[in-house]
C-alpha cells in the first residue's frame, strides 16, 4: 500500500486569490510531491476528483491552466502522481459509516480520510492558517452507550499535514518508519527496499541475508536501516564529510578490515564496507560504506559479526 498524499479541499475551496497566486501555490505543491517522494517513492496523490475538475476560485480555470504551456511539467507530475493512488477520489467520510471529521467546525472529507488512511495531508499554500506540520481534528462516530442507545459522539484526533517542503521534511523520518510495520517478512523488506530507503543502496547478495536471519532479528534490523535512512536522507540535503549518525556507527579494526570486502553490483568493484552499526539478539552486524559522490549509503552485508 502507497503513502497517501491528500489534498486538503478547504485549502482551495471557495478561496479568494488571484490567478497568479493560485498557479504559484499549484507549482509550490509539485515541490512539495517531489519532496515527498524523494523520502518515499511509494508516495501517490489522492483528490475530490479529476484534478482539472477541482473546484477552484471562481475566476480561476484549471484547464486554462494547464492548457498553459509554462504549466506543462508541473501538470504531468501531479497527474503521475495522481495515476498512483489506489482510488482515484476521495470517498465523503461520512459515506463511509466509520467516521466523519471536522476541522474548526467544518466537514474536512481530505483531511479525514489522510487520518483514516494513515496518510499525509497536503493543502495548497494559499492561506497561512495551513500553515502547520499537524491539524486538529474532530471525529464523529457512532457509538453504543451502556443503555444500548447508538448515539454520535465527538472525539479528538489529528492528522500529519504539509503546506511546504519544510514540513515534509519534519515528517521524514515518520514516512520511512510507517512503512515498516507492514513488512513481516525478510521477503517483504528486500522487495520494499527501494521505496522506504531511497537514500540506502543494498548489494545483490543482502536478499540471502536478509532470508538467513533469524525471526527475533527482523523488527531491530528494519529500525537500524530506517535510522540509516534518516541520517543518508539527512546528509543528502545538507551535506556535511559525514552523516549524523543515529546510533552506533564505526569502522571495524585494521585486522579485521579484510573480511570487510565486497563485490559491488554496479561495477564489478571490490570495494570495502569497514562502517558497520550493530543490532541484536546476538552479534549483528550490517557493513555499509559511504557513496559520497551521490550521498546514499551502500549496504554490503546483515548479519552476525563477520568472522
Amino acid at each position: 500500500m502507497p503513502l497517501l498524499l491528500v489534498l486538503n479541499e478547504l485549502s482551495y475551496r471557495e478561496v479568494k486569490a488571484r490567478y497568479d497566486d493560485l498557479s504559484d501555490a499549484l507549482h509550490k505543491l509539485v515541490s512539495v510531491l517531489r519532496q515527498a517522494r524523494r523520502h518515499r517513492t511509494d508516495v501517490a496523490l489522492v483528490t475530490e476528483r479529476q484534478f482539472i475538475d477541482l473546484p477552484m476560485s471562481d475566476d480561476f480555470s484549471l484547464r486554462k491552466w494547464a492548457a498553459d504551456g509554462r504549466n506543462a511539467d508541473a501538470l504531468r507530475y501531479i497527474r503521475s502522481m495522481r495515476n498512483r493512488a489506489p482510488f482515484r477520489a476521495v470517498v465523503t467520510t461520512s459515506a463511509d459509516s466509520e467516521a466523519e471529521y471536522f476541522h474548526a467546525g467544518v466537514p474536512a472529507d481530505g483531511l479525514g480520510v489522510a487520518h483514516l488512511m494513515g496518510g499525509l495531508a497536503l493543502s495548497l499554500p494559499l492561506e497561512a492558517k495551513w500553515d502547520h506540520g499537524v491539524l486538529p481534528l474532530v471525529q464523529r462516530t457512532l457509538r453504543e452507550t451502556a443503555a444500548g442507545d447508538v448515539v454520535l459522539a465527538d472525539g479528538e484526533a489529528s492528522v500529519r499535514h504539509a503546506f511546504s517542503v519544510g514540513h515534509v521534511d519534519g515528517h521524514r523520518e515518520w514516512m520511512c518508519t510507517s512503512a515498516l510495520t507492514g513488512l513481516i517478512s525478510p521477503g517483504d523488506l528486500w522487495d520494499a527496499r527501494e521505496d522506504v530507503f531511497p537514500h540506502l543502496r543494498f548489494l545483490a547478495r543482502v536478499a540471502d541475508d536478509l532470508h538467513k536471519l533469524p525471526a527475533t532479528a527482523l523488527d531491530a534490523v528494519k529500525a537500524r536501516l530506517a535510522e540509516l535512512e534518516s541520517a543518508a536522507a539527512e546528509w543528502s540535503a545538507a551535506g556535511g564529510p559525514l552523516p549524523s549518525w543515529r546510533s552506533k556507527v564505526t569502522p571495524d579494526s585494521d585486522s579485521r578490515k579484510p573480511l570487510c570486502w565486497f563485490t559491488d553490483d554496479e561495477d564489478g568493484e571490490r570495494r570495502l564496507f569497514d562502517l558497520h552499526a550493530r543490532f541484536t539478539p546476538g552479534p549483528g552486524r550490517l557493513h555499509l560504506r559511504l557513496d559520497s559522490s551521490r550521498r546514499a549509503l551502500v549496504i554490503a552485508y546483515i548479519g552476525r559479526k563477520l568472522v
